[in-house]
């Protein structure tokens, strides 16, 4: 009984969050058409249609199962503009007029998102800054066919006249387009928490770098580039004749100091926002004659949030490639490329000083039997709590490497032959007490020292730290010898 109860809850939640989706996304839609409308300053024309990155996203993120719910979003929109503008057209018109702009706007982001989405699923050949750079083309593309095509619809359907179309289609395009640029990465962001398993392809390359950062210094940086944004807008506003409207590029100082001190999240956010209130002032202002400035404005400022994004996670990708060339991953100390390296660095060093400098070259002794009884994940314990118990041994100043499977090599800067040999012999007494958990044998290890002469290099001073070592192994092991 207690499992139908637990089929009939996990059923009900299903249901509940099957039937609440497309209402969500119907809400998303019509709140974003409005405040679209709301911010138009000629009829038909906004800085941005908002609308857009949310069908972009929405086929991004759902697929095209979600189409009848945009097309019921085209036609409510369609009825609420006639309600809006009083043209009183026919309810026959009203419905055709929603079904050809829901066909086209669908169509064409529709496509726009699949081959994103197509391409994006080929990642392990397809780098990131190369999808940015194809998500902001077929960005361009998707909405220069919605605007043709929507213009186009509006004139066949008798809203508009086929003379108007020339005029209306440029601005309508710029709108739609810098409404994906900036809503869809946001929407799609959103969505992929609501929703991980659809999401998952997509925000899997940009998990964020920066977590809970405080809140209140980014509210200071999107207050300061608001009002940059504000007193550039009023100097346009009052020198309409001049070129100060070209002063609103500044306003990418400000976005890319919140991208680089900033999450990706908030990023989005600043760039609707600096939108949102663009458009705002475009109109409050009277700025129509230089809204298309504004418009590419923001698409530059997109384009720049959304490269400069992957800007850390390329140094972090590097940091990562850089600690992998340098550090053993299984015991934490140096790789042998990285340590030969440090050995020239030092014995330049120890020379113009005029200092000693050791060399010592250990491994395991009868570590092949270990693998052999015991398995390969007990010697791997072996190896770390060997690293970690040298590491614990040494000054910070001296060297550890790791050479081969069990082979080790230190490097001791300002010790001579004798100050070497007595840091072997502690260590090889220091190792013969290890007990490792899992392993009831002992485990030992043998020791070649030898000191880095003036006439010496790293290959001459290795071989014959290598000779002594093969010696130790030959006169029974667990000792030192140089």
């Amino acid at each position: 009984m207690a499992v139908n109860q637990d089929v009939l809850s996990i059923y009900d939640k299903w249901m509940r969050a099957i039937s609440l989706r497309p209402i969500l996304v119907a809400c998303a839609w019509l709140i974003m058409w409005r405040a679209a409308a709301l911010m138009e300053y000629e009829p038909h024309v906004s800085v941005w249609f908002p609308p857009s990155g949310v069908t972009f996203a929405i086929f991004l993120v759902l697929g095209w199962s979600y189409l009848p719910v945009l097309i019921l979003c085209s036609i409510t929109a369609t009825f609420w503009e006639n309600s809006i503008y009083g043209a009183n057209q026919s309810f026959t018109t009203l419905v055709s007029t929603g079904l050809l702009f829901a066909g086209i706007h669908s169509f064409a982001y529709w496509l726009g998102a699949s081959l994103l989405k197509q391409i994006s699923a080929e990642q392990d050949t397809v780098k990131v800054p190369n999808l940015i750079l194809l998500f902001l083309i077929l960005a361009v593309c998707s909405s220069l066919v919605a605007a043709i095509g929507g213009s186009t619809a509006l004139a066949m359907t008798g809203i508009i006249d086929y003379s108007d179309i020339m005029q209306l289609w440029v601005p309508w395009w710029v709108g739609d387009l810098i409404g994906v640029v900036v809503i869809t990465p946001l929407i799609v962001s959103i969505l992929g928490k609501f929703y991980p398993s659809e999401g998952r392809w997509l925000i899997k390359h940009f998990k964020p770098l920066l977590d809970d950062l405080p809140l209140k210094p980014f509210i200071y940086k999107l207050i300061t580039a608001g009002l940059i944004l504000l007193s550039i807008s009023m100097l346009v506003a009052a020198y309409p004749s001049s070129q100060i409207v070209f002063m609103v590029f500044f306003l990418g100082i400000a976005q890319m100091w919140i991208v680089f001190t900033e999450t990706a999240s908030r990023s989005f956010i600043s760039l609707a926002v600096l939108s949102t209130l663009t458009a705002v002032l475009v109109d409050v202002l009277g700025l129509s004659e230089r809204a298309m400035v504004y418009q590419f404005t923001i698409y530059l400022l997109a384009a720049n949030t959304y490269f400069g994004l992957w800007v850390p996670h390329i140094l972090v990708d590097n940091q990562k490639l850089r600690r992998l060339s340098e550090q053993d991953i299984l015991t934490d100390v140096q790789t042998r490329q990285f340590f030969i390296r440090n050995v020239h660095d030092e014995v330049v060093r120890a020379r113009r000083y005029n200092q000693p400098i050791s060399m010592i070259l250990f491994d395991i002794d009868k570590f092949k039997v270990i693998n052999d009884n015991y398995g390969h994940i007990i010697g791997d314990k072996v190896l770390i709590a060997i690293a970690n118990l040298v590491k614990q041994e040494i000054r910070p100043s001296d060297k550890i490497g790791r050479f081969g499977g069990d082979e080790f090599m230190l490097l001791l800067p300002g010790d001579d032959l004798p100050g070497a040999l007595q840091v072997a012999e502690r260590l090889c007494e220091a190792i013969g007490k290890l007990r490792v958990h899992g392993m009831s044998d002992i485990v030992t290890c043998s020791f070649g020292v030898t000191e880095i002469k003036d006439n010496d290099n790293f290959v001459s001073a290795f071989e014959q730290a290598d000779k002594l070592l093969l010696e130790a192994k030959k006169e029974g092991r667990h000792r030192v010898k140089s």
